[in-house]
C-alpha cells in the first residue's frame, strides 16, 4: 500500500485523469471508484463499453462527479481506452492513467507511477505485477510470457508485464497514440507506439489480487492465441 505522497501537489491531481474501461463490472466498480476517490483523484472517467448490468449506476452512486462515456455497442477494451484518452486530452489533461475496472489493481499504486513519470522524465510508466511477490495464477503467468515474447519481437523492448492494465502516460505520449486494436493486444500496441515515437518507458512494481470472478472475465490461453493472430495478420489494415 502506498500513502498519498506529499510530493503530489494539488495541481498534479487536478490535471490527472483516471480512465476506467468497463464492461459489466457491477461486482467491482463501486469499490474501485471509491478507492480511486480515497487516493485523492478528482477526474475519473468511466468508459461504459455497452454494459448490460448496473455498472454505471453504482459508479455514479459512489462519486457524483465521475464522467461516464457510453459506447452504444461493445467495442472492446482497446477502443474504450482510446475513448477515455481522447476525452482526457480534450479536457487539458497533463497525465493520463488507465486502470482495470475489476479492481485487481490497487489504486494507491497510481501515485508512484505518476511520480516516476515526473521524476524519471519518461513518457510511459507501466505497473508490473511481476516485479514484486504477488500470487498470480499460472494461466496469467503463461499469458503474460506469451505477450512479452510477442512484444519483444514487435518492439525490441524488454518488458516484464506487457499486459498490465495499470499505466500512466504523459500528455505528449497520449497525443501520439492511436489505438487500433480492440482486444487485449492493444497493450502491446501502446508499447509499440512508444518504440515508434522513441518515447521512454519505465516499469514500476505494483500489487495485484485475483478472485474467481476476475479470473472468469479476464485473459485466457484462447485470448492469447487470438491476440497472436490479430497482431500478425498480414491483411489487417
Amino acid at each position: 500500500m502506498h500513502e498519498k505522497s506529499d510530493r503530489m501537489t494539488s495541481d498534479v491531481y487536478d490535471n490527472t485523469y483516471i480512465i476506467v474501461p468497463a464492461k459489466d463490472e457491477e461486482r467491482f466498480v463501486k469499490g474501485l471508484v471509491q478507492s480511486i476517490v480515497d487516493v485523492g483523484f478528482k477526474n475519473i472517467v468511466l468508459v461504459n463499453d455497452n454494459s448490460k448490468d448496473r455498472t454505471v449506476q453504482l459508479a455514479t452512486e459512489v462519486y457524483r462527479d465521475i464522467v461516464i462515456l457510453d459506447h452504444i455497442v461493445n467495442l472492446g477494451a482497446g477502443a474504450a481506452t482510446q475513448t477515455g484518452i481522447d476525452y482526457a486530452l480534450s479536457q487539458g489533461a497533463d497525465v493520463i492513467c488507465t486502470i482495470d475496472a475489476d479492481h485487481q489493481h490497487n489504486p494507491n499504486d497510481l501515485v508512484p507511477l505518476i511520480e516516476c513519470l515526473k521524476e524519471k522524465e519518461v513518457d510511459l510508466v507501466i505497473g508490473s505485477r511481476f516485479m514484486k511477490r504477488n500470487k498470480i495464477p499460472v494461466s496469467r503467468i503463461f499469458f503474460n510470457i506469451v505477450g512479452n515474447i510477442i512484444n519483444f519481437f514487435m518492439t525490441g523492448l524488454v518488458i516484464t508485464d506487457s499486459q498490465s492494465g495499470l499505466k500512466a502516460m504523459s500528455r505528449r505520449f497520449a497525443e501520439s497514440l492511436t489505438i487500433t486494436f480492440n482486444g487485449f493486444e492493444f497493450c502491446i500496441e501502446i508499447i509499440k507506439n512508444a518504440q515508434i515515437t522513441r518515447s521512454d518507458v519505465y516499469e514500476y512494481p505494483i500489487d495485484v489480487r485475483y478472485s474467481k470472478e476476475t479470473m472468469d472475465k479476464g485473459q485466457s490461453i484462447f485470448s492469447g492465441f487470438q491476440m497472436l493472430g490479430k497482431l500478425f495478420n498480414p491483411y489487417r489494415r
